[in-house]
């Protein structure tokens, strides 16, 4: 993602706070870091851990309602099988959103609660002839919990088989509830797309 000094982030599943505390190192004093964590438990472990630094603030909520101003980076740590609105249509000019896309698997005995069986961590930019977007490799998370959790089953299916059928890397673009041609993308969900093509106007 690129954080830079003075920037406004999200942390979306911060957990205890520990890539939370990376972020505010790399944004410096001038900037400042949003925590979201939807377990209050760890959200209490966050805020305890990260008391001595004045640019972070904990809320305990649920990811798809942050960020809620603009926000120069948005870094989400769980899968999820279609970016939610806010990540998207909350970044600033040039703002920055990383997220792991990812296909629910079954719930591991070892490591407890759901997570992605099949996936890739993606960053998307903000420009002004659209959204660029661009792997940054494969990545198996734990899923998102409480309403981005809710995957639709033909959704799910659809991403499944784009991941199955490969090029993932060829990804260039996000189109962002506009027409989609399915013959230049990688993925068509509902309202979004991964595209092979480049942002145009």
């Amino acid at each position: 993602m690129g954080p830079r000094q003075g920037e406004r982030i999200t942390h979306i599943g911060a957990g205890t706070g520990y890539y939370t505390a990376i972020l505010a190192e790399l944004i410096g004093s001038s900037g400042h870091i949003i925590a979201v964590e939807f377990d209050p438990v760890l959200a209490g472990k966050a805020a305890a851990f990260l008391a001595d630094r004045p640019n972070v603030s904990v809320v305990v909520g649920d990811g798809a309602e942050w960020p809620q101003d603009l926000a120069d980076g948005v870094y989400v740590n769980f899968a999820v099988a279609r970016p939610a609105d806010r990540w998207i249509e909350r970044l600033a000019p040039g703002g920055r959103l990383v997220f792991p896309l990812g296909v629910i698997g079954e719930k591991g005995r070892q490591l407890g609660g759901r997570h992605s069986d099949r996936g890739a961590a993606l960053c998307v930019e903000r420009r002004p002839e659209g959204y660029s977007a661009r792997v940054l490799g494969p990545a198996s998370f734990v899923y998102a919990e409480g309403p981005l959790g809710a995957v639709d089953a033909g959704e799910s299916a659809r991403l499944r088989q784009s991941f199955e059928a490969g090029m993932l890397k060829e990804v260039r673009s996000l189109i962002w509830k506009l027409p989609a041609q399915e013959k230049n993308c990688w993925h068509v969900g509902d309202g979004w797309a991964l595209s092979l093509d480049e942002t145009s106007d």
